[in-house]
């Protein structure tokens, strides 16, 4: 039966696509009442909120694979390992939140240096650095997120994601607009409302966490340096994987708003647009990633080939109803963000180009997230960083050289569709080397 895993993978699926789902909503949201703002706010959340996002990343995707140990212990049966996997997320969580705080102010600066409109410069520094300082919150939600997942259990994480949803809407509204009696702070209001958000989501993972036992464990609680640091191992690869594909991103952001307002609006839209189809994917990505984990704990190694297969074609056929919409109403999409500004109609037109390029990679971006997510939780975080960070650096080299010389919207668009194009490339066939299988995951249970 060459489809059966399918069946498995869409239950497990289906709650983390609620989940992946509702932060691109409440993404959504906030750039819809920022649009009410300015088009300076829509502009700035852009390349600031794929800053955040790209910091952020490198934290919550290390502390965020202790749900990948998770889930082999537990395909395993070793309850002790379970909470002693979480327990390492937890520890990476709190350490890399000092960090964020302390250096939130001084790279918010670094804005100042993009070359972007004076408004949108200030925008964006206030919502980097707001976000940032807030960064213990969603790391250690995530890692506790992971520990629910890891256990086949996220139906609880869908339910907390749209809880701290409700809770960011609410304040995004009030506090941006200056509703509910509350003062109309702009992108800083959207700023607070997400870190509020994150907050109220880390408090509430907190609490199950310790309803199950987990503060009550005293070896699974104390730091291990040697398995800490084994842990790191195979973690921050992962994470560097992450803050790697954001870097390339959020720097081609930057390049985007050396061209003017409207492309940078038109571009960052797009990418939000995108995220309808991108995050849907994450969560199957990461419901194949748990199949994965289980199988390998369980010493079913067979079984890895099959899963990650039948999750990208489930994938792709997500991506390719997704590509159609995206291609036939691009410009009605556009419009819910554009706003009501003097430039709204530009940003329509320059947007319902740019969304034909969104339209297209993500029948590539499948193999991105699938493949991805199923070499991750197969271990093969190694090699993943180590060729991310160089096809993003050839990529950025390419954008530079373009910026230095013909810079235009056209021409950089196609250079990151190109990228995405290559990459899914890369990924599958080293799926297909089945190189994962000499990656060791956990260490051997004692007799």
């Amino acid at each position: 039966m060459w489809f059966h895993h399918i069946p498995r993978l869409l239950k497990l699926a289906g709650p983390m696509i609620l989940s992946t789902s509702a932060i691109t909503m409440m993404q959504i949201i906030d750039a819809i009442v920022l649009a009410q703002h300015s088009s300076e706010a829509v502009a700035a959340i852009g390349p600031s909120g794929l800053a955040v996002i790209l910091f952020q990343g490198f934290l919550f995707g290390t502390a965020g694979y202790a749900g990948t140990f998770v889930a082999h212990n537990h395909g395993r049966g070793d309850d002790q390992g379970v909470r002693t996997s979480a327990w390492l997320g937890i520890h990476t969580a709190l350490i890399s939140g000092v960090v964020a705080l302390a250096v939130a102010w001084p790279i918010a600066q670094l804005f100042l240096q993009a070359g972007h409109a004076p408004q949108v410069a200030e925008d964006e520094i206030t919502y980097f650095w707001i976000c940032m300082a807030g960064s213990l919150f969603p790391v250690l939600g995530g890692a506790l997120a992971g520990w629910l997942s890891g256990i086949g259990r996220p139906i609880i994480v869908t339910g907390v994601t749209f809880i701290s949803f409700a809770v960011n809407a609410l304040l995004a509204w009030g506090l941006v607009l200056g509703k509910l009696g509350l003062p109309s702070m702009g992108i800083a209001g959207a700023a607070l409302a997400t870190v509020t958000a994150q907050l109220v989501a880390a408090i509430l993972y907190t609490i199950l966490f310790a309803k199950a036992g987990g503060f009550a464990n005293p070896i699974a609680r104390r730091l291990d340096w040697v398995e800490f640091r084994r842990f790191l191992s195979l973690a921050t690869p992962m994470g560097l994987r992450i803050s790697g594909e954001l870097v390339a991103w959020t720097l081609f952001l930057v390049v985007i708003g050396r061209l003017g307002t409207v492309e940078l609006a038109a571009s960052s839209i797009a990418f939000r647009i995108n995220g309808m189809a991108f995050f849907p994917a994450l969560g199957l990505g990461q419901a194949a990633g748990i199949l994965v984990g289980h199988a390998r704990g369980a010493g079913r190694d067979n079984d890895v080939t099959a899963i990650g297969w039948q999750s990208l074609l489930v994938c792709e056929i997500w991506m390719l109803a997704m590509a159609i919409l995206f291609a036939t109403a691009s410009a009605p999409l556009m419009s819910i963000f554009a706003g009501n500004g003097p430039e709204s109609l530009r940003i329509i037109e320059t947007g319902s180009l740019l969304m034909k390029f969104v339209a297209f990679y993500c029948l590539f971006d499948a193999a991105n997230v699938m493949i991805g997510c199923v070499l991750a939780s197969a271990g093969d975080t190694h090699w993943i960083a180590r060729t991310f960070l160089i096809s993003s650096g050839v990529f950025l080299a390419l954008l530079w050289l373009i910026d230095r010389i013909t810079p235009g919207l056209v021409m950089e668009w196609t250079l990151a569709t190109t990228f995405v194009f290559a990459t899914a490339v890369i990924w599958s066939l080293r799926f297909r080397a089945d190189a994962w299988r000499k990656v060791k995951m956990l260490r051997e249970l004692s007799p």
